[in-house]
């Protein structure tokens, strides 16, 4: 078994294109998660069950930046503008990968500013279209 490094330096994440690099402090700085469930089972009461496939479950991405950086200031001009979303993720030496599209940007995170700290400048997207490949060797 090979020994995968999943660090942010072998992580390689694009947004319409434009590789995405000032990640913030929030750990891990991007995630992805299934918006519906790909299979429903419903249980009778008579004790047969049916199945429900969905074709596409679609998928949420959040991404943290560093704020003040021209990645964010990117990511909230695609906000702003409305713009439709395409995503990419590979994980180079596991061979991990991941393509959105059909993207929206649906909101921005929750900002802290003052104090002692500040928060991470988050974004999240939603894709209709979602294809992707974990695993490696």
């Amino acid at each position: 078994m090979a020994l995968n490094n999943f660090s942010t330096e072998n992580t390689v994440i694009t947004v319409n294109g434009r590789e995405i690099t000032d990640f913030g402090e929030t750990d891990p700085p991007v995630n992805d998660s299934p918006i519906d469930p790909k299979s429903v089972l419903r249980r009778g009461l008579g004790g047969n069950a049916v199945r429900l496939d969905r074709n596409n479950p679609g998928r949420e991405v959040t991404i943290s930046l560093n704020p003040g950086s021209p990645d964010s200031a990117y990511m909230q001009g695609l906000f702003n503008s409305n713009a439709n979303i395409t995503f990419t993720k590979t994980i180079i030496g596991s061979l991990e990968n991941a393509v959105g599209s059909e993207g929206v940007i649906v909101n921005d995170g929750s900002v802290g500013r003052g104090g002692q700290t500040i928060t991470d400048d988050q974004y999240i997207i939603h894709f209709n279209s979602w294809t992707g490949l974990k695993g490696g060797e």
